[in-house]
């Protein structure tokens, strides 16, 4: 089915005026569905439901990570040099602006930046939806859903300032340009996206789908596409230098794709994941389900969703945050069922949102800190008296907080030692080794160490924190003889050993 001729992007912005576009006749004297209160409707909810973003705690240590680089990136390091991750550019830079532009290392309003995220897409979501299905109340169900579904999962997912959240906004706007024929443009915003997280190219699939569906000018429009996408991926080259920039975001991330023997542990994890979200989400999944009876014509949500299905699977880690990447097409295919359903039938679905999404809420503002956040606070405090600011440290595990919150410079690139033992997340805690390392992290390490001797070694191994036990340096010779020779026992702090210098 061939699709009718499209609005431009720009009505993407809700304003009293635009295109012309079916209208209902008889509208309430308060009209929630388009201009200023649906964007306020919008951010009263996405506040709401993102209400522990606000809070000083840490939901994820992938926020922790993006600060330690970000504080320094604003002492003047360079990234993918001086601080380093398997990440695009985007986040970091993003933390770094806004700690620069607040004079402060809190976390609440990059966290307020992401809510505000979370609105742009919703608004996105909203333009397409009306477009779509031609009644202004699409729009308003549209950004619902999704935001409803925001914050329907584990707060250290869905309550954390992440890479997801921020790659959203210009991935939705890369769909919806191409919805409208803007191939150029819907490159570029895709390519962007993939600058903050590189799962984001997976939209290309729907986009040159519906950039295919224009017979006359098929091969221009992919053309287009592509050169709009390669442009901002090379311009990031350039800046970044080439060598270092596509071996920490693109060609590194081999090993951290393999599943190193563990396929049932990965498929258990994913189950589980995927189980919990789909109860978290029901409403949104099984709205999503009974718009497959018109599978035809939304052909390109279907392809939408499958692409972002092989962007959380892709790596076998599944990650709470990687289902973020579902929820815009989703929320679309899940407002076609209900786009005319009465306001007792809109009131129950609701309420099967928000059920799930308070729950989750409240669980996170209710819960106790963990023993992790306490030996980080405890560790924040020993640091900041043992160190000086000007000093360096290196934390022996997985606890980029203590870098952050003490102000204290990490003495290598690298915020957490998984890049030389090969522990991450999404694995069995015990799969590490040597020979599970990032190409060439080892000699960066001692590099770094050379040059930047720590005033401070933390060695969490003893404390068993974040499964530290399994990165015991015994098991690491080469990191063993260095500590000892160069450092001494000076204490404790909650288990966790501390060496000064010889």
């Amino acid at each position: 089915m061939r699709p009718a001729p499209d609005p431009p992007l720009s009505a993407a912005i809700p304003s009293s005026s635009g295109p012309a576009e079916p209208v209902q006749r008889h509208r309430s004297s308060l009209d929630l569905t388009r201009g200023p209160l649906l964007v306020l409707t919008l951010v009263v909810v996405a506040f709401a439901v993102h209400l522990p973003m606000l809070s000083q705690r840490v939901w994820n240590s992938d926020e922790a990570y993006a600060a330690t680089q970000a504080q320094v990136l604003d002492h003047g390091g360079r990234l993918y040099v001086d601080t380093v991750d398997r990440k695009p550019p985007a986040v970091p830079y993003l933390y770094a602006a806004v700690f620069t532009v607040t004079g402060s290392d809190d976390l609440v309003p990059v966290r307020v930046l992401a809510i505000l995220a979370d609105v742009v897409t919703a608004l996105l979501l909203a333009a397409e939806a009306r477009r779509r299905f031609h009644r202004d109340r699409a729009g308003l169900i549209a950004g619902l859903l999704f935001l409803g579904a925001s914050g329907a999962f584990y707060a250290t997912d869905f309550q954390a300032a992440n890479f997801e959240t921020f790659m959203l906004p210009t991935m939705v706007a890369g769909f919806a340009l191409a919805a409208r024929r803007r191939p150029l443009a819907s490159g570029i915003a895709i390519g962007v996206s993939t600058l903050t997280k590189q799962t984001a190219a997976a939209t290309l699939l729907p986009a040159v789908w519906l950039l295919g569906q224009v017979r006359t000018r098929r091969l221009r429009g992919v053309a287009l596409l592509a050169a709009g996408f390669a442009a901002p991926i090379l311009l990031a080259a350039a800046l970044f230098g080439a060598h270092d920039f596509f071996r920490w975001v693109f060609t590194g991330d081999t090993g951290y794709l393999d599943t190193g023997g563990a396929v049932g542990y990965s498929v258990h994890l994913g189950l589980r994941q995927t189980l919990w979200f789909v109860l978290g989400n029901i409403a949104v999944v099984s709205l999503a389900v009974l718009a497959a009876r018109r599978f035809r014509d939304h052909l390109d949500l279907w392809l939408w969703t499958a692409a972002g299905v092989v962007a959380v699977v892709s790596g076998f880690r599944f990650f709470g945050h990687y289902y973020l990447q579902l929820l815009p097409p989703l929320a679309l295919l899940a407002t076609g069922p209900i786009v005319n359903a009465s306001k007792r039938t809109l009131a129950v679905v609701a309420i099967v949102v928000a059920v799930p999404a308070g729950f989750f809420a409240q669980k996170a503002l209710s819960s106790r800190l963990s023993r992790t956040e306490v030996v980080a606070r405890d560790l924040t405090a020993y640091v900041r008296r043992a160190v000086p600011p000007s000093g360096r440290i290196l934390i022996w595990g997985h606890l980029p907080e203590v870098y952050w919150q003490s102000g204290r410079a990490p003495a290598t690139r690298f915020a957490t030692t998984g890049f030389l033992t090969g522990q991450s997340g999404g694995r069995p805690p015990n799969l590490t080794g040597m020979s599970l390392a990032a190409p060439g992290a080892w000699t960066d390490f001692e590099a770094d160490l050379r040059a930047h001797p720590p005033a401070l070694i933390l060695d969490l191994a003893p404390a068993d924190v974040r499964n530290a036990r399994y990165e015991s340096q015994a098991r690491f010779p080469r990191f063993s003889h260095y500590l000892h020779l160069h450092y001494r026992p000076n204490g404790r702090v909650d288990g966790v050993v501390a060496y000064v210098p010889r």
